[in-house]
């Protein structure tokens, strides 16, 4: 790799932004929406929704990018990149597709005004456990697979389930390998094998020579590897609070336990050394009595008889 080039992935936010958020960059979209989609499915002329603000580094890290683009027709498609698995994910794919159907009307619009809507979300990880299959799509259907409408769509896409060997019967496979590279020569083995591949690839290898993306990666990558030693930090400092409050609660339940293990055995040595008295104070009081019946004029025998 050249000196002045460095590898930059492209699930990185501002790469994928880069990639399939610019205007000039929509043919890169528009395949890759192609590849997703069927065949028969009318894309046209895209409008990219909510375009990448020109201040390209802004520090928030929520870990999520998307995108949204409406077509001509005004079909909305919604594309989406999970870096990180967060709980509740299902949840907010929903609620964010249901908010794309909703915003379309102002109030007292007729219902049927509404246009499709596409999510299409791109998992860096296992969100779909109970699936196998690296691509699983979803609609409102019913138990004998009549469709309730069309009017909504979800795409799940998880990379970590995406075969090494090509998927030949899915186009979108070469474009999910894509975002799947690690290191430069990746890039160029897909290049070569994928000519729609070259644009998306190029557009992410100028980012690499650029000198305010390579320092504003490289502090990106500081600031996760400070993140990383911060929760460990956190977590010695966790274990070791742990152990002290453990300690601590050990000790005073011992000593409960203790009290009520010394009060059973109390009680057990009271009984016996009260038998032990009350043998005695017996032998005592009966040797007495014996006497006083000797003194009346009673003989032994006479006293064993009784």
């Amino acid at each position: 790799m050249k000196k002045s080039d460095v590898f930059i992935s492209p699930l990185e936010d501002f790469a994928f932004k880069q990639i399939f958020g610019e205007k000039r960059n929509i043919d890169n979209t528009k395949a890759f929406l192609k590849a997703v989609l069927n065949p028969e499915d009318e894309i046209g002329k895209l409008t990219i929704a909510n375009p990448v603000l020109t201040k390209l580094f802004k520090k928030e890290k929520s870990g999520i990018v998307d995108i949204k683009l409406e077509a001509k027709s005004g079909k909305i498609f919604h594309i989406e990149l999970q870096v990180e698995k967060k709980a509740n994910m299902r949840s907010r794919i929903l609620y964010y597709g249901a908010r794309l159907i909703g915003d379309q009307l102002k109030w007292g619009e007729d219902y049927r005004k509404l246009h499709h809507v596409v999510s299409i979300v791109i998992c860096d990880h296992n969100l779909l456990d109970e699936e196998n299959s690296y691509m699983n799509i979803y609609e409102l259907k019913n138990d004998k697979n009549k469709s309730f409408t069309d009017l909504y769509k979800v795409v799940i896409m998880e990379l970590p389930k995406l075969p090494e060997i090509e998927d030949e019967s899915n186009t979108i496979w070469r474009w999910l390998r894509f975002l799947k590279c690690k290191k430069k020569e990746e890039y160029e083995m897909l290049a070569k094998k994928y000519p729609e591949l070259k644009k998306p690839i190029n557009c992410v290898r100028r980012m690499g020579l650029i000198e305010s993306i390579k320092d504003y990666y490289f502090h990106r990558n500081l600031a996760k590897i400070d993140d990383l030693c911060l929760k460990e930090q956190w977590m010695i400092d966790g274990r070791a609070e742990g152990k002290a409050q453990g300690i601590t609660e050990g000790l005073a339940q011992g000593i409960t336990e203790g009290k009520k293990i010394g009060i059973t055995e109390g009680l057990a040595q009271g009984i016996t050394e009260g038998k032990k008295i009350g043998i005695a104070e017996g032998k005592i009081e009966g040797k007495a009595e014996v006497i006083a019946m000797l003194k009346k004029g009673f003989t032994l025998e006479e006293i064993e008889k009784m």
